[in-house]
């Protein structure tokens, strides 16, 4: 997604769950997973290039290290882990066909009643994402050059395949799967915690 859906679905899915000033801190570690030194050799922070495996070990990894950072009574560290973890989370759906396989296998649902985690979507061999064909995927992220780039490159491209911004092909399947998702992700890390570590996870 691009870094206004990325904000926006975060703000959906933590409103009312932390406070202000923990939904801001994991925004903006959200949004740091998209700086430049990100979009080369990491692949896995946003599932590119079909690193599936590579991305949930990278979840997971965010995962526990939220976990730790409460552990340790850390806010910031652990507000940190958890926009990293849902950065990945929610390009999931934005850079593979997950929503589109949805969709032929469920047509006629609504884009806010989509599963985020249909364990026979997740299993599918036809599974797959956008790859990145640079140089020239990279001119398809200018808007004044996308149309001429775009026909240039393969249809597995990240170019053809993304859901990052309203106007692309089931762009709205992919932002409600990411808001359910990155609920999951929150309420996955908040059973079982402390009332001590609660507090310092939603910010009170």
């Amino acid at each position: 997604m691009n870094t206004e859906n990325h904000s926006r679905t975060t703000t959906v899915a933590l409103t009312g769950r932390v406070s202000a000033l923990a939904l801001q801190a994991v925004i903006t570690a959200n949004l740091g997973q998209d700086a430049l030194r990100y979009q080369v050799g990491h692949d896995h922070f946003h599932y590119d290039n079909n690193t599936f495996a590579a991305g949930d070990a990278y979840i997971a990894a965010q995962r526990r290290a939220v976990l730790d950072a409460l552990a340790h009574q850390e806010s910031l560290p652990a507000w940190q882990a958890l926009g990293r973890l849902t950065h990945t989370a929610q390009d999931f759906y934005a850079h593979s066909n997950y929503v589109d396989l949805w969709i032929e296998l469920r047509p006629g649902t609504a884009p806010d009643q989509i599963d985020p985690l249909a364990a026979e979507l997740l299993m599918d061999s036809r599974l797959h994402s956008g790859r990145l064909y640079y140089p020239l995927e990279a001119l398809s992220f200018v808007p004044a050059l996308r149309p001429l780039v775009t026909p240039r490159l393969p249809r597995d491209s990240h170019a053809w395949m993304n859901k990052d911004y309203p106007g692309r092909p089931n762009f709205d399947f992919a932002f409600h799967a990411a808001v359910k998702r990155t609920i999951l992700e929150f309420e996955r890390i908040r059973q079982g915690l402390s009332v001590d570590a609660l507090a310092v996870l939603v910010g009170r």
